[in-house]
């Protein structure tokens, strides 16, 4: 219980926000305001590797659910991540949870990572950035980055970034646990991770 009341103040305190949505896009990745522990994630679709499009409600609703915002694959930190949470994947599993990755890559690139990290769970794509927006994720990327999002995401990226975040949903969207950190080569570990969703369980 002690574990369960840290974590889940641990993710409160790493961003303190009072809207669940983002009128405009910040400037900076610490001024986001992301949905919080307790609020129903907004209705939103994806779309997959092969460019259908997907409800992300009607997914989450098949299973708990541990869902990733990650930059992109070109990204040397998230596709660490990435390879973590596939290391720890048959533990989550085993827990009753599904993990589903998110980002603004275009669907053809989303292939690309899946081939790279040797990864059997699922990514999406958000390339307009609409999910990421409705997160509350969504801030201004440096100039540096904007040519190479704008083409990683098949020209729909003006210059967007999400903040990596990890969300733990139950089956009806409500967010039960999150990990927010602007600093985006600091992500929660797949230990720790686990340690949030026994907590959850006790």
């Amino acid at each position: 219980m002690r574990l369960k009341m840290l974590l889940v103040a641990a993710s409160v305190a790493t961003l303190l926000c009072s809207s669940a949505y983002a009128q405009e896009v910040p400037a900076q990745p610490t001024d986001i305001a992301p949905l919080l522990i307790g609020e129903k994630i907004p209705d939103s679709q994806v779309k997959d590797p092969d460019g259908a499009t997907i409800s992300l409600q009607e997914e989450i609703s098949k299973k708990p659910t541990v869902l990733i915002f990650y930059r992109g694959g070109w990204c040397p930190y998230c596709n660490k991540h990435l390879a973590e949470l596939q290391a720890v994947e048959q533990d989550i599993l085993d827990l009753g949870y599904q993990i589903l990755a998110i980002s603004p890559d275009a669907p053809s690139q989303l292939k690309t990572t899946l081939d790279k990290n040797e990864l059997t769970y699922r990514l999406f794509s958000d390339n307009d950035l609409k999910v990421t927006k409705a997160f509350g994720l969504a801030f201004k990327a440096p100039d540096r980055y904007k040519d190479m999002l704008f083409n990683a995401s098949g020209q729909e990226n003006p210059g967007i970034l999400p903040v990596p975040a990890v969300f733990v949903l139950d089956q009806e969207g409500t967010i039960l646990f999150e990990y927010i950190n602007p600093n985006y080569d600091s992500r929660i570990s797949g230990t720790m991770l686990k340690a949030a969703l026994e907590s959850l369980q006790e």
